[in-house]
């Protein structure tokens, strides 16, 4: 979102993504002949300005309402509270690859790096290229973020270490199961359980990016992600699926399975503006659903505000 508004001003920008595909935690990812969202399983919109920015989405087919409300497990039907929950067609992945389209992005690249030398920011591929620029926008976790400019050697002042490094995440292990049967989730396809082991069980057929292939997606929530971290992934799917069993018809076979760790899933203490400019003598913003909202609109918004914060600089 930053790069897009950036390139709208005119600048030059480059966006270089770890990943196969742009997004981070707008992720689709196949299972056997299926698909699954394993990362943002909806989204919603609070402001005006997502508000327009979304209606342009839903003009062009890129996403639509999927539901207004959802079953917590003891309802049939999941109940209507009159606000949307968006989903994208084809899965996330989808959406951010159509955003990130004209972009000069560069996946599959890692990065071991960012320093600040002779006036201009530097930032080390773990192959040895480097990308020079006069700005920088930096968006993965901020224990991420700190460590690649630790790395390049570049001190921030110690009340925006502090401030930054207070900002913590919870992780999320996501489950993704392929069956040869169906599912007893409520219409249109999910629930949501706020503080049970298993918080999020969504049927990607019913929601419309599997079709013919049933696949569910499983969300640990925050506190039994971290309790069975550090366990292998067979047994964590074999935890998962025993918890959804009463989700799924009696004689289901279970085709294919892989698990999903989110370790910077969920923001738990934010910082509470859109986005953080340093006050390092470069050009350097923080940005990410850990500024003012871990949503996606959070987000957006704050990829925005990065990309009004530089183009106020430069």
């Amino acid at each position: 979102m930053a790069a897009r508004r950036l390139c709208a001003a005119g600048f030059q920008v480059a966006v270089v993504e770890k990943c196969s595909g742009a997004g981070g935690r707008l992720s689709t990812v196949p299972l056997g002949s299926g698909l699954a969202d394993s990362g943002a399983q909806f989204f919603t919109v609070r402001t005006l300005e997502f508000r327009r920015e979304v209606d342009s989405w839903l003009a062009e087919g890129l996403v639509y309402e999927w539901s207004r409300g959802w079953s917590d497990g003891s309802l049939l039907v999941s109940p209507d509270d009159g606000f949307p929950r968006y989903a994208a067609k084809g899965g996330f992945s989808a959406l951010a690859g159509r955003l990130a389209k004209q972009l000069d992005i560069h996946c599959s690249t890692r990065l071991s790096s960012i320093s600040y030398v002779n006036g201009e920011w530097r930032a080390l591929t773990e192959s040895g290229d480097a990308w020079r620029s006069r700005a920088v926008i930096i968006t993965p976790p901020v224990p991420q973020s700190l460590r690649l400019l630790e790395d390049g050697e570049v001190c921030l002042p110690e009340n925006e270490r502090v401030t930054l490094r207070s900002i913590r995440y919870a992780p999320c292990l996501c489950g993704l199961f392929l069956i040869d049967g169906r599912s007893r989730l409520p219409r249109p396809g999910a629930l949501q359980r706020p503080g049970e082991a298993i918080s999020w069980v969504s049927d990607n057929d019913a929601k419309g990016i599997s079709p013919g292939a049933r696949v569910l997606t499983v969300h640990a929530s925050p506190v039994a992600s971290d309790e069975r971290w550090a366990s292998d992934d067979a047994a964590v799917l074999r935890w998962m699926y025993g918890e959804i069993a009463p989700w799924i018809d009696t004689g289901t076979g279970l085709i294919a399975s892989r698990l999903e760790r989110w370790q910077y899933a969920v923001p738990v203490d934010i910082y509470p503006d859109r986005c953080f400019p340093s006050a390092h003598k470069g050009l350097l913003v923080f940005a990410g659903d850990a500024f003012d909202g871990p949503r996606v609109e959070g987000a957006a918004l704050s990829g925005w505000a990065a990309a009004e914060a530089v183009i106020a600089r430069l």
